[in-house]
């Protein structure tokens, strides 16, 4: 949090010296909305899917605005490049949110808020075209986070912002015969530097 917070206050500092003469750039108005992107970080400004698929948000109201990420993903392996023995792998994850802006100049928003999640992920193993093995995985989390939105011009925006919340995963696994059992569980807190995220924010209306 106290990273954050100095990121936020340097990024207000910066603006406010650079676009004191500029006209107002920021987007905090009802009605406001993007598209999110995910940035690998500040080595690396590539622009990526934002939580595992597509990303946006709209403000209902001045300064009240809401969020969501939305992924869903496939992927097939062959063993000895086959299809004797496959592995096949589906996820879906959605994940909704929202923030309130804290503080905004002509630029910058300091923001906080909260966001749930959800993921499933199913792992299917077949031989010959037959199911030979299954496991399904479920994902629940929840987080609050803090951050700082800087608006590079009216459309475009970079957050960075830093989380602590919890997950918790559970899986279900079957074998060859149908019988099913329960797998491993785990509930892992999420915190430090590791969860810091960059976002560029693309404002279309």
């Amino acid at each position: 949090m106290k990273t954050i917070f100095t990121v936020g206050m340097l990024l207000l500092a910066f603006s406010t010296a650079a676009h004191a003469q500029d006209e107002s750039t920021i987007r905090y108005k009802q009605g406001a909305s993007a598209l999110l992107f995910t940035l690998n970080g500040l080595s690396d400004l590539q622009a990526g899917n934002y939580m595992g698929g597509v990303g946006a948000s709209t403000f209902l109201a001045d300064n009240i605005a809401i969020r969501c990420g939305l992924g869903f993903g496939s992927n097939t392996v062959s063993k000895n490049n086959t299809t004797e023995d496959e592995t096949t792998v589906t996820t879906f994850n959605v994940a909704p949110g929202a923030r309130y802006n804290l503080f905004n100049n002509t630029n910058v928003a300091l923001f906080a808020g909260g966001q749930a999640m959800f993921g499933l992920a199913q792992t299917k193993n077949s031989v010959g075209g037959g199911e030979i093995s299954s496991s399904t995985t479920t994902t629940l989390g929840a987080s609050l986070f803090a951050g700082a939105e800087w608006f590079a011009w009216r459309n475009v925006s970079l957050s960075v912002e830093y989380g602590l919340g919890f997950v918790h995963s559970s899986e279900r696994v079957k074998d060859a015969n149908g019988v099913e059992r329960d797998g491993p569980a785990t509930t892992d807190v999420t915190m430090g530097i590791s969860n810091i995220n960059f976002t560029l924010g693309l404002y279309f209306n």
